[in-house]
């Protein structure tokens, strides 16, 4: 068997046997476990296809430190009760996920994140909106209308970054939501959509997007609370509606910005963030600059 760590101060795995692929996968042992557990500083990562048990469980959820566990062969109702002991950060690769493992994975305290799932079985959102701690499912592409208004009454942020698209009623029931709502890739936010968005009250975040509308800019200027956009590009009209956005907002992606979006985001009123951007014209730094409240790149202050 192969089992690899790396802490986080690490940009290196350290394999503790040889790299031959065709050599049978075993157990962690208990021995194996103490050990990782003695000697890393930081996140302990393991590598795709571990074999947990039980008694190897319980010695990884003493480890003070985010756990990364790639590919878990199988993640049991069992070894997901003794992996939610763990008092920090937990990491899963998974490729199902039922009900009762979802249950007990629900009274972990802390930041759960959940790759490999692109759907939800029944039963396995109701169990994680119980979670106390944030919750990402990032591998998670589509999404009932059900399953959206059962997450939206987790306490915490609630991170959907693989959505491929969102329904008018999916995103209603999502802005329900409380806390800090991250969704993503999303091909064609509609103005409808981003009405809905709108109606969240608090921190949402909404990445990996190419561009956006003037209408949906529009109907997101609605919204009240920080405003986190991952945008290619941001037109003249958009930059316009957005700039009657009031909150915080936030360009996280936005490397270049013409001079007629430098002017209408000039007057927002409220932090604007646009400390990525890369190009920028003399006269739009300049006009940037005239508001104390917009933060810019060294090179343009």
């Amino acid at each position: 068997m192969r089992w690899a760590i790396m802490a986080a101060s690490m940009a290196m795995a350290v394999p503790a046997f040889g790299e031959d692929d065709t050599e049978e996968i075993k157990p962690l042992s208990v021995e194996q476990a103490t050990e990782l557990v003695a000697t890393t500083k930081g996140a302990l990562f393991l590598d795709r296809g571990t074999i947990l048990t039980p008694e190897t469980a319980e010695i990884l959820a003493r480890h003070d430190g985010a756990l990364y566990l790639r590919e878990v062969d199988a993640l049991t109702p069992e070894l997901a009760e003794v992996l939610a002991k763990h008092s920090g950060e937990i990491n899963f690769e998974v490729s199902t996920l039922t009900k009762e493992a979802a249950e007990a994975l629900a009274k972990h305290r802390g930041r759960l994140v959940i790759s490999g799932l692109t759907t939800l079985s029944e039963g396995v959102a109701e169990a994680l909106a119980t979670h106390d701690g944030s919750v990402g499912l990032y591998s998670l592409t589509t999404l009932s209308l059900e399953d959206a208004e059962t997450l939206s009454k987790l306490k915490d942020g609630l991170v959907l970054p693989s959505l491929l698209a969102i329904s008018p009623e999916v995103a209603e029931a999502l802005a329900k939501h409380e806390d800090t709502l991250t969704l993503g890739e999303c091909t064609d936010l509609s103005p409808e959509v981003a009405e809905a968005l709108a109606k969240h009250d608090g921190r949402l975040r909404i990445k990996y997007q190419t561009s956006l509308t003037d209408q949906a800019a529009a109907a997101l200027a609605k919204h009240r609370g920080g405003l986190d956009l991952d945008l290619g590009t941001l037109t003249p009209g958009a930059a316009l509606a957005l700039a009657k956005h009031e909150g915080r907002l936030d360009f996280s992606g936005l490397k270049t910005l013409c001079d007629e979006a430098a002017s209408a985001l000039a007057k927002h009123r409220g932090e604007l963030n646009l400390g990525h951007l890369e190009t920028l014209s003399a006269e739009a730094a300049e006009m940037l600059r005239s508001n104390p409240e917009i933060r810019l790149p060294e090179k343009f202050r």
